[in-house]
């Protein structure tokens, strides 16, 4: 099958760009013909058909160029037009969207729609009911204000990074894509990465009952654990921004010498974090980790944490965690229920709540080395019958083809 990948950004800056990669990578594994459109510079398989744009740098020293680059996050012509050649070249059979609005931007919906290709996204976020993708802001905590389509709430509200224009912007974009590029119209299937972000769509937007399907995300097959875990040491991995509720969780560990937390990663409260807990030798900042550092460090926890505040819906850095053999504590929000499983592979609490949070590491700390043990099979247990690369496959597959089934249809 001739399958067209498009995503924003060729290489991986968050986990949605991960999946991206991941399932490119499976499609050429299993001898499909793979093209893919994207933000970058090089390509990350040889393998494939590769049309790369750069990026929109937004707001720049020449006011013409910033008001460009404002008119492009809504429409790209550019990204139009190698859209449009790529489809004459390649002949794809289904194009998969992941995200791509904000730098390729809607724009390709119209190509795809007018060359009638098939066409199913992965939702890896809520663009769909908010300006900023995440129903969340710092002020408010979770928001759904603009779900129903009142985006005034967006601008009201300072949501995208506190600022009016910018909020303005993402505001404009949506209200732009409702009236000329509305998903339901111009895709096919979405594939929705946890029960949760499906039914929360299907509350604001009925008629995506009918068209979608509950894809999780995919890591590789567990192996036999290679590290031994430190007994009190924890585990932050992931983006370092206000909706993961990092604030909240390196207040906790001030307040427990006696356990460490080590983070890693990057990200807009980076600065800010290292700043406020340098004087603290239990709180240590690894920065971003290549793979097989990563993989170390999680094996090495006792448990990771995933203290997110925001509607998370699969989060590869516990699926992660759950391939190398190390239980989760969580919060208990989003899709991340789906996966974390009190008893069976971590410990939940409630979002915010840092006394559950307290809790939870006090019983995590307690835990005997068997009773930690039969967490980390139960997490590699859930692994094995619903988030392997074979189930996956034969569940895109579907979705695959139903988007052909629908694109036929008058």
């Amino acid at each position: 099958m001739r399958v067209l990948q498009i995503n924003n950004f060729e290489h991986i800056g968050g986990g949605s760009d991960r999946v991206y990669q991941l399932t490119t990578r499976m499609l050429l594994d299993q001898g499909h013909e793979l093209a893919t459109l994207a933000c970058g510079d090089t390509s990350f398989d040889a393998r494939k058909t590769t049309v790369l744009l750069p990026r929109n740098g937004y707001v720049q020293p020449n006011p013409l160029a910033t008001l460009r680059n404002f008119r492009e996050f809504i429409y790209r012509p550019e990204a139009a037009q190698q859209l449009d050649a790529l489809i004459t070249a390649f002949k794809p059979e289904v194009a998969h969207l992941h995200i791509f609005y904000g730098q390729l931007s809607n724009a390709i919906l119209e190509v795809l729609k007018r060359r009638q290709v098939p066409t199913v996204m992965t939702v890896h976020e809520y663009r769909m009911l908010c300006p900023v993708s995440t129903m969340f802001t710092p002020e408010l905590g979770v928001c759904e204000r603009c779900a129903t389509g009142s985006y005034r709430h967006a601008v009201l509200n300072r949501c995208n990074r506190n600022s009016v224009l910018a909020s303005s912007l993402s505001a404009l974009e949506c209200r732009t894509r409702d009236r000329r590029f509305d998903y339901v119209s111009h895709i096919d299937h979405f594939f929705m990465v946890s029960q949760f972000c499906r039914d929360k769509h299907i509350e604001y937007r009925p008629a995506i009952a009918a068209k979608s399907s509950v894809l999780y995300n995919f890591v590789d097959s567990p192996g036999p654990a290679s590290g031994q875990p430190t007994p009190r040491s924890y585990l932050y991995c992931g983006r370092l921004s206000r909706e993961k509720g990092l604030g909240m969780l390196c207040q906790a560990f001030a307040r427990r010498s006696e356990d460490q937390l080590l983070i890693a990663g990057a990200g807009p409260m980076e600065a800010e974090l290292r700043a406020a807990y340098a004087g603290l030798p239990n709180i240590r900042f690894l920065g971003k980790l290549d793979a097989p550092s990563l993989k170390a460090q999680i094996e090495q926890a006792w448990f990771t944490i995933a203290p997110s505040e925001w509607y998370e819906n699969n989060p590869m850095a516990i699926l992660e965690s759950f391939a190398a053999g190390t239980p989760v504590i969580a919060a208990r929000i989003g899709g991340i229920p789906e996966l974390v499983i009190p008893g069976r592979t971590g410990l939940l609490f409630e979002p915010s709540d840092q006394p559950g949070l307290a809790a939870q590491l006090d019983q995590a700390g307690r835990m005997a080395p068997a009773e930690r043990q039969a967490l980390a099979e139960g997490a590699r247990g859930l692994i094995r019958s619903q988030h392997l690369a074979e189930h996956h496959y034969a569940l895109l597959m579907d979705g695959y083809q139903a988007a052909c089934r629908a694109s036929r249809e008058p």
